[in-house]
């Protein structure tokens, strides 16, 4: 479990200024082991960002470009290598001076003879794994969103500085599996009092009933099972703020619907999983065991082979996901999804701990039914 500490912010005063290790040492002492303190962005200075205005290529050189910026208050040429540049692009630009993870310095400087005067950043000038971007980030330069301001400091823009604490709990503290409950330990600690959210549900006039239907077929491996559906949805990328504390939570973004799932596991610690509706056959969710050798694949695109002590999810045709662990490819939500039947249930902790193991496969939503979710919460 990992906490970024402005996210933290949102449910509890935390004084920045402090020694933040010194508070890490003092959760651990009272049995919240902090097992490290990263500090995000803090060798990241003078990155602005910057809009391409012209591209041309370079006159000496075939894989260089020449790249004219609009850095707010003036513009700046900058030549590259990338090949993902486009005019009209927002990108982070690394000016004469700057900083970058690693001791790294930006000089001005003449490539092939041409005036440089910095250098586009990818995210892994930033410090991002390849495991927390989108596929379309992991190769050449970050593109920002079309409405990022220009001339300004692209690590706080992109929410990038920040602490975060990452936790070794112990199999007893489920309920510090959750940011809300991280809150009730730092608000102790410090003598704040904790904040929590505040949950409202918009719902249309329009009955459930006849359109989705849920079944539990094994009672003891499935104490609860409920859904929603979710009508008219557009499929996207969620909002930036949501990818970075996802990101700063150990979690690749992926779109709105599925962010919104793994957002709402990190903040209040109960997993939700998303169908494509359409790819549920009778649109008939059912917590069964699995069948002798039923198989599926899963979303890590790997074909499991499964055991008849094994719960599943299913439709009335097939295994759509293995329950509390990872969906199925074949019901995933996608860029054509429109409609979504939203899970949220509670199985037996220790038939996912051991369906975890029999298959080699555990994930953040594992963790927590393994440890025990309250039914009623």
């Amino acid at each position: 479990m990992k906490s970024s500490l402005t996210w933290m912010q949102d449910y509890v005063d935390i004084d920045m200024n402090q020694d933040l290790q010194a508070f890490a040492d003092k959760l651990t002492i009272a049995g919240i082991p902090v097992e490290q303190v990263e500090h995000w962005g803090t060798e990241v200075k003078k990155v602005k960002t910057g809009k391409i205005l012209k591209i041309d290529k370079h006159p000496d050189a075939d894989k260089l470009v020449v790249c004219q910026v609009d850095m707010g208050d003036e513009e700046l040429q900058i030549v590259t290598a990338a090949t993902n540049v486009r005019v009209g692009q927002v990108v982070p630009v690394a000016v004469h001076g700057a900083h970058l993870p690693g001791g790294v310095k930006i000089k001005r400087s003449k490539l092939r003879g041409v005036l440089s005067n910095g250098m586009f950043c990818s995210a892994h000038e930033f410090g991002f794994d390849d495991s927390l971007l989108l596929p379309e980030e992991r190769e050449g330069i970050w593109i920002l969103p079309p409405d990022t301001p220009l001339g300004v400091d692209a690590a706080d823009y992109l929410q990038v500085r920040d602490v975060v604490y990452e936790y070794e709990l112990t199999a007893n503290r489920a309920d510090c599996f959750s940011m809300v409950g991280l809150s009730r330990e730092f608000a102790v600690l410090s003598g704040k009092t904790a904040r929590y959210p505040e949950i409202s549900v918009k719902e249309c006039d329009t009955s459930i009933d006849g359109k989705v239907k849920v079944s539990i077929d094994d009672d003891e491996l499935c104490s609860r099972y409920t859904a929603r559906l979710l009508l008219n949805v557009k499929i996207g990328k969620s909002p930036l703020w949501m990818q970075q504390r996802l990101r700063k939570s150990g979690v690749r973004p992926i779109n709105n619907v599925v962010d919104a799932t793994n957002y709402t596991m990190i903040e209040l610690g109960i997993p939700l999983h998303a169908y494509d509706y359409d790819k549920v056959a009778g649109h008939h969710l059912i917590a069964r065991r699995a069948k002798a050798d039923e198989a599926m694949k899963t979303l890590d695109d790997v074909d499991r082979k499964l055991t008849d002590n094994m719960l599943v999810i299913a439709d009335e045709e097939k295994a759509c996901c293995i329950a509390g662990i990872m969906g199925g490819m074949d019901s995933e939500v996608t860029d054509q999804t429109t409609s979504v039947i939203l899970e949220c249930a509670s199985f037996k902790g220790s038939n996912i701990r051991h369906t975890g193991r029999m298959l080699g496969l555990r994930s953040e939503a594992s963790g927590r039914f393994e440890r025990g979710l309250d039914a009623d919460s």
